[in-house]
């Protein structure tokens, strides 16, 4: 059985899905950790308790796999540089991360049946990365 973690990095602080199976019989795995925060960027104890409990919740799940959307580096639409700092953080991490470009995301789920009601809106994104995982291994 295949467990994958899609991640959407969204400051301050990052939401994530749990998938469990294969591309055609998945299931969402509750979790009370659908979102971290980085309550102080500049602090710190607040960034390393923020990577202790990220990477506490990537062991305790023991994922196959980890993707992170990716955020755009410039433009309108370019990520903030608290979500750069989360992304290299999670990178730090003994488990596969891959940075997965939205295109990739909306090339692999076209026509796809995702069942986005399992999960709450603010985690859909975070659910067709972890969906994309699902196809890539």
């Amino acid at each position: 059985m295949i467990k994958v973690c899609g991640i959407v990095l969204k400051a301050p602080g990052l939401i994530s899905v749990v998938l469990e199976g294969t591309p055609d019989d998945y299931r969402v795995i509750p979790t009370a950790f659908d979102k971290f925060q980085l309550t102080d960027a500049k602090n710190q104890q607040a960034v390393k308790r923020f990577r202790e409990e990220v990477l506490e919740f990537f062991d305790y799940e023991d994922f196959h796999a980890i993707g992170i959307k990716e955020r755009m580096a410039k433009g309108r639409f370019a990520g903030g540089a608290l979500t750069f700092k989360m992304e290299g953080l999670l990178q730090t991490s003994d488990y596969p991360v891959k940075i997965i470009h939205g295109n990739s995301i909306k090339a692999k789920t076209k026509n796809k049946i995702i069942r986005i009601e399992e999960v709450k809106k603010y985690q859909e994104d975070a659910l067709l990365t972890a969906f994309y995982l699902l196809h890539d291994q």
